[in-house]
């Protein structure tokens, strides 16, 4: 593959259909040879396909316009597997994504932002501040790398890296649609979780989108919500989201969403931080929030940082909470995240991503 910018990726099927017909003067055919050739072979090289075998001159063309140039990579990993890689993206910032074995496939964590603006406390990236959105070419280029650079074949994506998804809301959704397409990628939407920090804008123009067309199965698509308090005092200290959207509108939004009435489509994370939002009192009240919706919990244990001012939960606390929530009859596990020793885990991205400001 070449090196140094993306050039290739980030083209659904259909804005390839109309490229076609307008610079080409083809249609479907030739651009469908073409989406398969770049998201299932990792470049534009069609002059070998059956489509174009009787087309030399446009081969020629294409492939002169459609050069596949992925991004630098840096890797780190540890002794578990788990692999972080960073991107240099033309303009010099550098994204962050997670590739984490599970027990018969692997899990990509990929990156919508380069930094954050929800400036949550406990989370490593919000301390960059926002440098800028992704390109949907950018957000592609994660799996892309991860697919053909490392050899792998993530089952499921997760938007959990750096950034909050919603900010970015039209090329984080058109990347769903490019990898979810059964011609190329062929991720189903269904193992694609979108974790949001409870942005409701964004909660809300996802369920129109499932409204206005049922048939793309964008109500199959997961969503995470990062909760880590069971009221509002807490959560706006901890995550200045909630001084916009409170905990009541953020419940609201997700009881209109068809995601928090089916199994495994809605989950809370919910970091737990000693001190802070760990007695057994905050796990009542998360029970009764969470009251009328289908979704599970996900407990973190808090990742301390060089500057964190809090510690790491211990055993006791984590099973007390971990019990209280189970006692309410809702699906809870103690999420042991992986990757801390590489700077990988929950919160702890953008170490390298920082070295982006000065040159942006």
């Amino acid at each position: 593959m070449g090196r140094g910018s993306i050039c290739g990726f980030g083209y659904s099927m259909d804005e390839l259909i109309v490229f076609f017909g307008s610079e080409y003067g083809k249609g479907a055919y030739h651009a469908e040879a073409l989406f398969r050739q770049l998201y299932t072979g990792g470049n534009a090289e069609v002059s070998g396909t059956q489509e174009y075998r009787p087309a030399a001159e446009l081969a020629e063309k294409v492939e002169r316009d459609f050069k596949v140039c992925l991004p630098e990579v840096g890797m780190s990993q540890d002794d578990a597997g788990t692999r972080k890689f960073s991107l240099s993206l033309e303009d010099g910032a550098i994204t962050e994504s997670v590739i984490i074995p599970m027990v018969e496939s692997e899990t990509l964590c990929i990156s919508s932002q380069v930094g954050c603006s929800r400036g949550c406390t406990f989370c490593e990236t919000a301390g960059m501040g926002l440098l800028r959105n992704l390109k949907t070419d950018e957000i592609i280029a994660q799996w892309a790398v991860a697919h053909f650079d490392l050899g792998t074949k993530p089952r499921n994506i997760v938007f959990m890296g750096m950034g909050e998804p919603f900010d970015n809301f039209d090329a984080v959704i058109r990347a769903v649609d490019i990898l979810s397409d059964q011609r190329g990628a062929a991720i189903p939407k269904r193992r694609i979780s979108i974790s949001t920090s409870g942005h409701v804008v964004g909660i809300r123009q996802l369920m129109e989108l499932e409204n206005r067309f049922p048939d793309r199965g964008y109500r199959t698509i997961r969503l995470a919500v990062s909760l880590n308090a069971s009221n509002d005092d807490i959560r706006s200290r901890l995550m200045p989201i909630n001084r916009i959207w409170s905990m009541k509108e953020l419940k609201s939004a997700l009881l209109d969403s068809p995601q928090s009435h089916k199994k495994d489509a809605l989950y809370f994370e919910y970091v737990l931080i000693p001190g802070v939002n760990d007695d057994e009192q905050h796990a009542d009240e998360l029970n009764r929030w969470m009251e009328g919706m289908v979704a599970k919990v996900n407990l973190i244990p808090y990742h301390p940082t060089g500057s964190s001012p809090w510690s790491e939960p211990d055993e006791e606390s984590l099973k007390l909470f971990h019990s209280v929530i189970l006692s309410s009859g809702r699906e809870c596990r103690t999420r042991r995240s992986r990757g801390k020793g590489i700077e990988a885990a929950c919160g702890m991205l953008g170490k390298y991503s920082r070295l982006s400001r000065s040159v942006l």
